[in-house]
């Protein structure tokens, strides 16, 4: 066979037997209290075990050696571990065992002293992007639905708290578009839901309009394409197309009342915005603009759709940041790896990926950066430490107007480049860093500005456990929320004490 059974006794001494042996090792027969002591295995023909008979120490670690192909996995495994458990599954009832997988009885002509066995086999847990600790223990969908329920919302581009809008505040943000933009007021009626909808489409005639929106395309009622069933859809209600102009304004507020009516305190307002424009849309992009009465900043005239527990998930489109998809990291230019040494100037090769490029590249590098560098008032040869911090932000990550930044054109040439020899250059600077948009979070502004207790769910995701534990503790809220707040916070309290006493304290959500 060519391998030991090695365990430690009680006082730590290293402990032997060799495979063939039985009895005490010495010769004299065992008595029973001795028996009970050891597992006896006799006869093992599993696989490559021929005949093998076997004592092994109970209440011991027992470490099978040996050469591949020896049958120490055919010993542990496919003997002990099955005869285990097919001796404990066959004490179960017979309706109990159709639930269970009953693996066959090992080739075996004995075993004696064995317990029920369970087995950890050596295959490595999957590792998906989208699981986290919060969302396996389902203490995320307890936290996804606090949020949605109780979360305070807040402004995500100036912080101001979310508060209602009239119908005339609405009225006079759609007024403040150019005077003639191409606008229509849509009823917004479902949001991504499965089902032909025909109920909503009997209202939407019973009102007595006449086009509607369909995941994005527009078309009249009594042409209306076959709904899908089994597949997401959007759905709005066309109330009026419209030119923005001064004089239509009773017009416009008449459309609106009726849009928020039927739309339950929402509108859409879909505009033509001729200032953005390409080959495909020569003559601009249709954008939405939602409107509600019930979430918007009154400051920046942003408002919310209704805070939904999908609103929180990072698995649904309606909750993940657009750009990282909800993964909270991108495969991109690494900020640490491209720029190592900011006391560097550009002509000393602060840029790395930039530093041994051929003339005619360097050329055209300093050519698109040259109207930056006067705007901003520095050289090619400045330090680049010395510049100001939103300087620096602008020169790497550009202008959001006419400069694109040295990392979109890092971007750009890493998918442009024809070489093999350069693209595999420029894929050393890459690496997965935390998506710009979200901050790692995964989530949209939206749900990334609605707080409980004064922090996001990103926020109370990063704390470790026994810190979040803590929090949940402590958490207090209005005497008229206790009854949506305490069967929440009691399932989380629950959990995280569970997580706790397995000893993950240390893990953040």
């Amino acid at each position: 066979m060519g391998f030991h059974l090695v365990g430690l006794s009680e006082q730590g001494e290293l402990m032997s037997r060799n495979p063939s042996s039985s009895g005490n090792g010495d010769g004299t027969a065992r008595d029973d209290t001795a028996a009970a002591e050891i597992i006896s295995v006799r006869g093992a023909r599993v696989h490559n075990l021929q005949n093998v008979d076997v004592d092994i120490p109970r209440n011991r670690l027992v470490v099978l050696t040996g050469p591949s192909g020896s049958g120490k996995s055919s010993l542990a495994f496919d003997t002990l571990y099955a005869e285990g458990q097919r001796q404990y599954i066959e004490s179960l009832s017979v309706y109990a065992r159709q639930f269970l997988h009953q693996m066959e009885r090992p080739d075996v002509d004995l075993i004696e002293g064995l317990q029920p066995t369970i087995c950890i086999d050596q295959r490595p847990g999957s590792a998906n992007p989208r699981s986290t600790v919060a969302t396996v223990t389902e203490i995320y969908d307890y936290l996804r639905l606090l949020m949605a329920r109780l979360g305070e919302a807040s402004c995500y581009q100036c912080g101001e708290p979310i508060r209602q809008q009239s119908p005339d505040e609405i009225l006079d943000a759609l007024l403040e578009l150019p005077a003639g933009t191409k606008t229509m007021l849509l009823a917004p009626l479902v949001r991504g839901r499965r089902g032909k909808h025909d109920d909503v489409l009997a209202r939407i005639r019973k009102a007595g309009f006449v086009r509607i929106r369909l995941d994005g395309q527009i078309y009249d009622l009594d042409q209306l394409p076959e709904i899908n069933p089994r597949r997401m859809h959007d759905m709005d209600a066309v109330v009026d197309r419209v030119k923005i102009r001064s004089d239509v304004r009773k017009r416009i507020g008449e459309s609106l009342r009726l849009a928020i009516r039927h739309g339950e305190g929402r509108v859409v307002a879909c505009y033509l915005d001729t200032d953005d424009s390409d080959d495909e849309r020569p003559n601009g992009k249709w954008r939405d603009r939602l409107f509600s009465t019930l979430y918007a900043c009154p400051n920046c005239n942003v408002s919310l759709a209704e805070l939904e527990p999908r609103t929180f998930s990072f698995n649904s489109p309606y909750g993940a940041c657009p750009r990282c998809e909800g993964l909270g990291r991108l495969e991109q230019f690494d900020l640490d790896l491209v720029l190592p040494n900011p006391d560097l100037s550009l002509a000393d090769g602060a840029i790395v990926p930039w530093k041994n490029v051929r003339p005619a590249a360097k050329k055209k590098h300093q050519d698109e950066l040259s109207v930056f560098m006067r705007g901003h008032g520095f050289e090619w040869d400045t330090p680049l430490s010395t510049l100001k911090p939103t300087a620096l932000e602008e020169l790497l990550h550009g202008d959001g107007k006419t400069f694109l930044g040295i990392f979109t054109m890092l971007e750009k040439e890493f998918v442009t480049a024809t070489r093999e020899e350069r693209r595999d250059e420029l894929a050393a600077f890459r690496g997965p860093t935390a998506c710009p948009s979200c901050g790692g979070s995964r989530l949209r502004p939206e749900a990334n500005s609605v707080r409980v207790g004064g922090k996001t769910i990103h926020e109370i995701c990063r704390m470790p456990i026994a810190e979040s534990g803590r929090f949940f503790e402590t958490l207090e809220f209005p005497a008229s929320a206790s009854a949506i707040a305490a069967p929440l916070t009691t399932e989380i309290c629950k959990r995280l004490e569970f997580l706790e006493k397995v000893g993950i304290e240390y893990l953040t959500l």
